[in-house]
């Protein structure tokens, strides 16, 4: 953790949430849960420069309809989060969230998780969560096989709406 944090007029509070869909080749293994996402998230956290917050938290599915598991690691700037899931007979999926009040550079993000879990189809959203009068709110729909982005469209607004 940086003892030295920049002055006011270097900080900048992004507001920046990446959320990813997408099929897996392979199937985990379960019993080597802990391990798996512990090595991910901590990949995750030194690629993008984030800080744990608390520990990593680990939750055994208990559909069995269903096997996987859920997983929480607080950030200093906020958190990631993530299920894994099988359903028979159909590719294992997994969907996750990175929120953080820093830049998360989301194509690092894409190429991490392909290299741990192996990424099939998958489609994702990137968004600036600014909420400021003047700022630029924006949304990024995209969508890829592995490490490679088949698609990124900036989603824009249609037209103002006028309220009386």
């Amino acid at each position: 953790m940086d003892d030295h944090p920049p002055p006011d007029e270097q900080f900048a509070i992004k507001h920046e949430l990446f959320v990813l869909d997408t099929n897996l080749i392979h199937s985990l293994d379960q019993t080597n849960m802990d391990s798996i996402t512990r090595n991910l998230i901590n990949d995750l956290m030194a690629a993008l420069g984030l800080e744990p917050l608390g520990p990593l938290e680990l939750y055994p599915a208990v559909d069995m309809r269903a096997p996987g598991w859920s997983f929480l690691q607080p950030i200093t700037t906020s958190h990631i989060s993530g299920h894994y899931f099988e359903k028979p007979g159909r590719h294992p999926h997994l969907h996750m969230d990175i929120y953080s009040c820093d830049s998360v550079e989301w194509h690092n993000i894409v190429g991490i998780v392909d290299r741990h879990l192996g990424l099939s189809n998958w489609r994702a959203s990137f968004i600036v969560r600014d909420w400021e009068d003047d700022g630029a709110r924006s949304c990024l729909d995209l969508a890829g096989k592995g490490a490679r982005v088949t698609q990124e469209i900036l989603m824009t607004p249609a037209r103002e709406l006028a309220f009386a």
